[in-house]
């Protein structure tokens, strides 16, 4: 069966959102949309036209995502190796004699 639009549930499936999002993007303008239900004051049956589903796509998509911003490193730790203080016949770290 070839039909002529989407429902509001196929748009929900696609977008990941819920069907109550799909409608206040319709009840907004956001998104155009046929109310194909038999009665005016009824519940409204939504039908999404392919073309201004495209349309609607095509408004939201965004860029490539931002750049996150570079991570600061902590200078290292300064590690002296050959102490100054050490004197002949201690070992330098406690100061006895070795």
């Amino acid at each position: 069966m070839n039909s002529p639009g989407f429902t509001v549930l196929e748009v929900s499936t696609r977008h990941r959102v819920s069907p109550d999002k799909v409608r206040g993007w319709i009840r907004t303008g956001e998104l155009f949309a046929i109310n194909t239900s038999d009665t005016r004051c009824g519940r409204p049956r939504w039908v999404i036209p392919p073309e201004a589903l495209a349309a609607f796509e095509q408004r939201r998509a965004g860029g490539p995502p931002a750049k996150p911003p570079p991570r600061r490193r902590r200078p290292p730790a300064l590690v002296d190796f050959y102490p100054a203080t050490a004197a002949p016949g201690h070992d330098g770290v406690t100061g006895e004699a070795a």
